[in-house]
């Protein structure tokens, strides 16, 4: 019998420092007796003040750990942090000399009264990222409890300067119940801990200032409510996007001015236009799906490649004017004067270009040909005249048909005039059609400099408006 009661004793003690263990308490008798005093008539659900007008003080602080993710596109920042909260329960209070010199224990943060401190703007619908630690006191009733958690908050994205934009998320946090009169909540100091702060690939932090408020609320408009906010800044790191949007899109956008440089006979710069235009909506829809859809600004990068596809376009039409101008010239007609004033006075000088059309005005050419080694006029007259002097002189007159040595004479003259005349008609068309590629050649140099004098102002004009050029 006396042996049975023996092992009882012990396996209740065994149960004892077990559940002891389990709690977080040090396994001794002065341990066990301390926290069963403090336990006793304790209630975790009633704020631990000596009257019930008194107010808690409750200090906070965060130390970030680690940026896990940030969604711009759903507007949502992950972040691993850790907890800090300071506050003096009266309950806990007892003299160390008492339990054998223990000033502090620790104590299972479920067992005892805890602010009811929420994140005002968070963003996890079920919020399980708190983890049930335990809680430190001391002999003086001051509770720290320390937690890691998953900090899952909504957060305005600021896209105008993407991607060389800076964020700045708030950690807007405060008691859910309790007005200030019941819970006075402030922050340990100006700034979160980021000491421990593990580096992200694509943010870089700049900081974590605190800011305290009050919040008035139409429920209660004499005991406001106090939030602590803590506004995490990180600024993009612009590497990644550098060389895979922002160089390839600057690259496919210089392959325009070499549009200009293809000769109109090629067939090819309206192919390259619309190819070189093809590929920025390409890019235009890799940056529109990594923001998020929103109407209230135009990101930076968009806005760049928008004034690309815009410059690509008018360079398109540049090169249908170019195509126009040099195959006029088969039509038969001669460059207006103004036209070629403008292009040969005006625009070539300015532009270094030294080839120029020839005047090509008709001009009254007469066939020529040469007789006994001097250059005689091709006329039936004169070319009958001259036949018939060879022949008096050699006596043979052709058998006396004079007539009919004039009437081929003339049909030859004729014949001869003819091909002369057309060959003048080939040699002006042909010198009106060099004048009109000269002078489409002339303006698509001058498109040319355009163009790219506009693609370098306006690149440097939206580029240098990120805050990180100012």
């Amino acid at each position: 019998m006396e042996t049975k009661r023996v092992c009882f004793l012990v396996g209740v003690f065994g149960i004892l420092m077990f559940s002891s263990w389990q709690s977080g308490v040090m396994c001794t008798p002065d341990t066990y007796e301390l926290v069963t005093h403090l336990m006793n008539n304790y209630s975790k659900h009633i704020r631990p003040v000596e009257k019930g007008s008194d107010t808690i003080n409750v200090q906070y602080d965060i130390a970030l750990k680690q940026i896990i993710d940030m969604d711009e596109r759903n507007q949502v920042l992950l972040a691993n942090v850790w907890l800090r909260q300071y506050w003096t329960d009266v309950h806990f209070r007892w003299n160390p000399e008492d339990y054998g010199g223990i000033s502090n224990v620790r104590i299972a943060s479920t067992d005892i009264w805890k602010p009811d401190i929420v994140l005002y703007n968070n963003a996890d619908d079920k919020f399980e990222g708190i983890m049930k630690t335990n809680a430190e006191i001391d002999s003086t009733g001051a509770v720290s409890w320390f937690a890691p958690a998953l900090l899952k908050s909504s957060c305005k994205v600021d896209i105008r300067y993407f991607p060389f934009d800076t964020q700045h998320c708030d950690l807007r946090l405060g008691s859910w119940t309790f007005a200030a009169s019941g819970l006075n909540l402030t922050n340990v100091s100006f700034t979160g801990d980021t000491s421990a702060f593990s580096k992200n690939g694509e943010w870089t932090l700049q900081g974590m200032p605190v800011t305290r408020e009050f919040i008035y609320y139409p429920c209660c408009p004499n005991d406001p409510y106090n939030v602590l906010t803590f506004t995490v800044i990180i600024e993009r790191r612009v590497l990644f996007y550098l060389f895979n949007l922002i160089i390839p899109g600057m690259l496919v956008s210089a392959l325009t001015a070499l549009d200009f440089y293809l000769t109109a006979d090629s067939g090819e710069k309206i192919t390259l236009c619309i190819t070189i235009l093809l590929s920025l909506s390409v890019f235009l829809l890799l940056v529109a799906e990594t923001l998020p859809p929103t109407s209230e600004v135009v990101p930076l990068i968009s806005a760049y490649y928008m004034a690309t596809m815009v410059l690509v376009s008018v360079s398109m039409f540049f090169c249908v004017v170019v195509l126009a101008l040099h195959h006029r010239g088969c039509q038969g007609r001669r460059a207006p004067k103004m036209l070629r004033v403008v292009a040969y006075e005006y625009i070539a000088p300015i532009l270094l270009c030294r080839r120029g059309c020839k005047n090509s005005q008709k001009k009254d050419k007469k066939l020529k040909y040469k007789l006994d080694g001097s250059l005689q006029e091709l006329n039936p007259g004169v070319l009958e005249q001259n036949f018939l002097e060879m022949a008096e002189n050699k006596n043979q007159i052709f058998g006396g048909k004079r007539a009919n040595v004039h009437s081929n004479l003339d049909g030859i003259a004729e014949n001869l005039q003819f091909l002369v005349q057309k060959s003048d008609d080939n040699d002006i068309d042909t010198e009106m059609i060099n004048e009109w590629k000269d002078i489409a050649l002339i303006f698509d140099r001058l498109f040319m400099l355009i163009f790219g004098a506009t693609t370098i102002i306006s690149t440097l004009a939206i580029i240098l408006q990120a805050p990180s050029f100012n």
